[in-house]
Parts: structure tokens; sequence; C-alpha cells
């Protein structure tokens, strides 16, 4: 039997923000935390370095699985952002009488709004595993737990850790609790859609190098209400004493 340690835990928080890599003028979010987003936020509660973490993230290390557990909601707020196109006012701070050369530029930031997320976490590395289980069930962390930026202060709650179990040659359909990659969807067919469902697809950013070169992308449908996904798949992963199957990325 296939079977992986998993640490689960809760994210709350009243904002977060997880920039949209290929947008412009308009600064926008994803609706879930990126896989490379995790990453730093498990770096957080390690202690690992900023300029290095990545590179114990790397391939087949590390698996994450991710589920709603509020509703995506977004905001926009807006905000006075340092014009650094002009670098002398920029560095002066200071206010200017032509408005091309003020030092601020208001711009409209999307956010999500109360967001609340559960994590499955498991790692080759049984050192920084255990050293992540720990932090998190003594309510500790290294730095500081944000979602995405650091104006969005994040609260987290340790769940436990547990063993999950692969499900293989799966023919029924099973409710899933994390969002599913498309690309583990075989058919349309396999997916069945409830009245209270809201189901968006969304492309994320998986896999970086330590250098923060973009390496690896995928797609995910995501129950934006918090609600499982009905969906037959031929392999997945079960929680036993919660009670929920995941997918990992």
């Amino acid at each position: 039997m296939n079977v992986l340690d998993v640490i689960v835990f809760d994210l709350l928080a009243d904002f977060g923000h997880f920039k949209v890599p290929y947008t412009t003028t308009s600064p926008l979010t994803l609706p879930v935390p990126s896989r490379t987003a995790i990453f730093g936020l498990i770096g957080a509660v390690a202690g690992l370095d900023k300029n290095d973490y990545l590179s114990h993230f790397q391939g087949e290390e590390c698996k994450i699985a991710l589920a709603v557990k509020r509703p995506v909601k977004k905001t926009h707020i807006a905000q006075n952002l340092i014009n650094t196109k002009n670098v002398g006012a920029s560095a002066m701070f200071a206010r200017m009488n032509s408005r091309k050369s003020a030092p601020h530029s208001p711009t409209r930031i999307e956010f999500l709004k109360d967001p609340g997320f559960r994590l499955y976490f498991h790692h080759r590395d049984r050192a920084l595993f255990d050293t992540v289980c720990t932090n998190l069930q003594n309510h500790h962390t290294t730095y500081t737990v944000c979602l995405g930026i650091s104006e969005c202060l994040a609260n987290f709650e340790y769940i436990g850790r547990y063993t999950a179990e692969m499900v293989e040659n799966n023919r029924d359909f099973v409710e899933l609790n994390s969002i599913l990659p498309l690309h583990n969807l075989m058919s349309p067919d396999n997916l069945a859609l409830e009245t209270d469902n809201y189901l968006i697809s969304t492309h994320l950013p998986l896999e970086m190098t330590p250098n923060r070169e973009l390496v690896k992308t995928g797609d995910f449908l995501v129950e934006a209400n918090g609600k499982t996904i009905k969906v037959k798949l031929p392999a997945y992963y079960r929680i036993n004493p919660l009670n929920e199957n995941i997918m990992f990325f």
C-alpha cells in the first residue's frame, strides 16, 4: 500500500494576495495560493533562509494538497504606491508640484477577502518535516506567516499528523476535498456537477528553481464555495481520521 505521512493545518486571514504573474497594470490575485507561495509559507514556519528555501522543494521532494475552507471572495483596495519610474522623486518621498513627477502612484489592488485554506504537506526530508510539524503544533514560526504579501498577516491552526493512503483502481465517484489538478480529469463525464457547486479553473505556478526561474505551471479546478468536488479518479489519497480525499500536486 502506498502511504504518506502528512501534516494538516488550516490557514486563516482577513486578506490575501497571490499575484497573478501574467498581469501587467492591474495587480490581480489568484483564487488560491500557488504551490510556490506555499513553499515560502512553509519555509517561514521552518525558518529556511529566503535566499535558498526553494532548493528544499525541488522535484518530488515535496507533495502539497490544498482545500478551500472559506468561500473565495475578492475585493479591491486602493493603495498609494511609490512611483519608481521617477527615481529622484521616489528617493525623496516628497510632494511634487507636477502630477507626472509625483512620488506616488495610486493603484487598485485585488485581494482575497476572509480567505481560509487547509494545507496537506509531505516532505521526504524527515528533519524538515519534523521541524514543520513541531512548530505548527506549538503555534510557533521562525518568520511571520502571511498569505502572499507581508501586509496580509495570517493565523494558522494545527490539525494533526496523519497517514494518507492511496486508493488505486477506483471506478466510483468520490467527494474530493482538495482542489483538482485538471490533468487528472480523464474525461468531462468523470465530473458530476452539483447544484450548489461553484467551480472555477485557474492556472497556478508550481515549481521555481532556486534562482526564482519559473519552470512548471498547471491548471486546476477549484470549488470556490469550499464544498467538495464530485469526481471519478483512478487514484487519489484518503485520510481516514478526517474522512477526506485529496490530490497532491
